[in-house]
């Protein structure tokens, strides 16, 4: 069984500064692997709608414009649980490093293929080009996420996980914010989407060119007489003992349990998110930088802290106490329009619990990641995250479609009020037992 003695800190390292980690040079080549090819990412995908639109646009009214923006979204996510599970596999039978490498190098060459798109070209040769390289990227993409976080563990000093993990997770919201809100809408405002698309190729190469300074890592060896049907055989054995791994043991299941609630709970906010700013605090939809600054500033406390908060409490109570904070601040934002009539207080109200939200989130998603990783045996943690990923991505796709529609049957506050009042309940239920079990 994998220990989770990693996260602990070593009496020596509690005094250490929070630069420690990017004054590691292997970490500090992964995080900016992480960094520039996750950035690139998002920038692509923000790329890649700008492409389906001018399409749209020469086209006129031949093409739906929202079916065609649809079928680009689907493109590129589709693999996320689609591909997962293999993934997992490529993971702990090959080497990792060569893993990021050879990812990189082929979302930069299906980006190449991006630049070939001509206007010229009929606008239904051109969407279908755009759309089998979307999911050429998305399917690529998935293969990079579970190595690069299997060797998260490899690069970090003993004690330090936990404060990796937040890092890495403050750095993939803010590639999120930097593709799709810096070098989408504004840089391709400027240079154009082709001058963006030809400086991610740069990024991805770069990216690929820094993996080769990571350490090796050794996969189960695949025998080159193999058969096709015995080599489907092994993957197809591998992925169900990745999913037993992740179901036979506790601190797994429920690691891959609070991840993929934040991620749901995030995608929930953020689809009702314009409703709440427009409809319950009365303010213009643009207005909702007001809660999602606060929002991302409290994921940047709760990197600064979450270290210090788990060598006190443990890093799975932690998770706990965050998730049922998280539930009661969610039921809060529910009610704030009864509490606070007046929309100046409201406002501040708001304000106040989306930052208190982003530090809650900050709290339950690097001591669980932390956990996963640890407790994962090394030789099947690329399995074992892909399961993650696979749990995750799918159950994104609820909120994704249900959120909104529920919010028109039963109403925005009503939803959160609901989200909030199940998260308290789990977080209630996972404590009790925590202190059975003590």
């Amino acid at each position: 069984m994998g220990s989770i003695e990693t996260i602990e800190p070593r009496p020596e390292e509690l005094t250490a500064r929070p630069g420690v980690l990017l004054r590691q040079r292997p970490f500090l080549v992964l995080w900016l692997v992480q960094t520039l090819s996750q950035t690139s990412q998002n920038a692509v995908n923000f790329a890649l709608l700008v492409l389906v639109q001018g399409v749209i646009e020469r086209a006129g009214s031949a093409l739906p414009a929202n079916t065609a923006v649809g079928l680009a979204v689907l493109s590129f996510s589709v693999p996320a649980v689609l591909v997962s599970p293999l993934s997992g596999v490529a993971a702990d039978r090959f080497d990792r490093r060569t893993l990021l490498i050879v990812t990189n190098l082929l979302r930069a060459l299906a980006v190449v293929g991006l630049l070939f798109v001509e206007a010229r070209w009929s606008p239904l040769a051109a969407l279908s080009v755009i759309y089998l390289l979307a999911f050429a990227l998305g399917t690529v993409g998935q293969f990079f996420g579970p190595a690069l976080w299997s060797l998260l563990p490899g690069v970090v000093p003993a004690g330090q996980l936990v404060r990796a993990n937040a890092l890495f997770n403050l750095t993939f919201t803010v590639s999120q914010l930097a593709g799709f809100a810096v070098v989408g809408p504004l840089v391709i405002k400027l240079v154009g989407v082709r001058a963006v698309l030809a400086a991610t190729i740069l990024f991805f190469v770069l990216s690929a060119v820094l993996s080769v300074a990571l350490p090796r890592t050794h996969g189960h060896k695949v025998s080159r007489a193999i058969g096709f049907l015995a080599l489907l055989a092994g993957v197809w054995r591998d992925m169900v003992e990745g999913v037993r791994l992740s179901a036979g043991r506790r601190l797994l299941r429920k690691a891959i349990a609070y991840l993929a609630v934040a991620t749901a709970t995030y995608l929930v906010i953020a689809a009702l998110g314009p409703g709440y700013v427009t409809r319950v605090l009365g303010l213009a939809k643009e207005d909702i930088a007001y809660l999602v600054i606060p929002a991302g500033l409290g994921v940047v406390l709760g990197t600064l802290v979450v270290d210090v908060v788990t060598r006190r409490v443990s890093a799975e109570r932690t998770a706990d106490l965050a998730l049922l904070i998280g539930g009661l601040l969610l039921a809060a934002l529910a009610v704030v329009p009864d509490l606070f009539p007046e929309q100046a207080m409201a406002l501040a109200a708001a304000i106040v619990l989306a930052a208190l939200l982003g530090l809650a989130d900050g709290l339950v998603r690097a001591p669980a990641q932390a956990l996963l990783q640890s407790e994962a045996p090394e030789y099947a943690r690329g399995r074992v995250l892909a399961v993650f990923f696979t749990v995750s991505n799918s159950v994104a796709f609820l909120p994704v479609f249900g959120a909104g529609a529920l919010a028109d049957l039963f109403g925005i506050t009503a939803i959160l009020l609901g989200t909030g009042v199940v998260l308290m309940i789990a977080a209630l239920w996972q404590l009790i037992l925590g202190t059975r079990r003590a």
